[in-house]
């Protein structure tokens, strides 16, 4: 897994990590916002994350619940916790007391020793939610997502797509620090890739 480009979600604001092992069918690299979004709202990915961590979903952490309904929670929940992400970044671009780090994102790490790529999580949009993004914090209200999970378990280092994602933060970071991407300043001498959308 390598970075191969940095996509603007949301100018000045939301950035997202593309990998290289994630591409559309032309080859063209997909950002890891948009593909984690993908996941949570096709029905078909969703039963069978569900079905192969049954164990987890079924544990009690988060009650009783099927797999059927897992799935029609994940994509109720998917679609405006993005919706709500979008909304945020926008806003926070004028008005900072309603951005991503008040409204959205929080440290991942209790005691963060540097103000410099900060590790940070964002809970979907329920009470006691399963989703999680994961990225990096530039500066305030400045994040570049590296990657996102579905968490049934408490703790994240037990389960192998977890592990997956404190692996893509540190990559992420590493990244983000060969490119000296040290504050918001510093987006002005990135080029970042686009959809070609507005």
């Amino acid at each position: 897994m390598s970075i191969c480009a940095i996509f603007e979600i949301i100018s000045d604001s939301l950035y997202a990590i593309a990998y290289d092992e994630n591409t559309d069918e032309d080859g063209n690299p997909i950002d890891c916002f948009r593909s984690v979004f993908s996941k949570w709202q096709d029905v078909e990915y969703l039963e069978n994350f569900f079905e192969e961590h049954k164990n987890d979903l079924q544990s009690g952490f988060y009650g009783n619940i099927s797999v059927e309904q897992a799935v029609l929670k994940t994509l109720n929940e998917a679609s405006k916790f993005e919706a709500k992400l979008l909304r945020v970044a926008k806003s926070g671009k004028s008005n900072p007391e309603d951005g991503l780090e008040q409204n959205v994102f929080i440290d991942l790490h209790q005691d963060v020793l540097s103000h410099v790529h900060i590790e940070s999580k964002a809970y979907g949009t329920q009470n006691k939610s399963w989703l999680r993004l994961y990225a990096i914090r530039i500066s305030s209200n400045v994040y570049v997502v590296s990657g996102g999970a579905i968490k049934l378990t408490k703790e994240m280092n037990c389960r192998d797509h977890l592990c997956k994602e404190l692996d893509k933060l540190k990559a992420t970071a590493a990244h983000l620090k060969e490119l000296e991407l040290i504050n918001e300043e510093d987006l002005g001498y990135i080029v970042f890739e686009s959809y070609g959308e507005e």
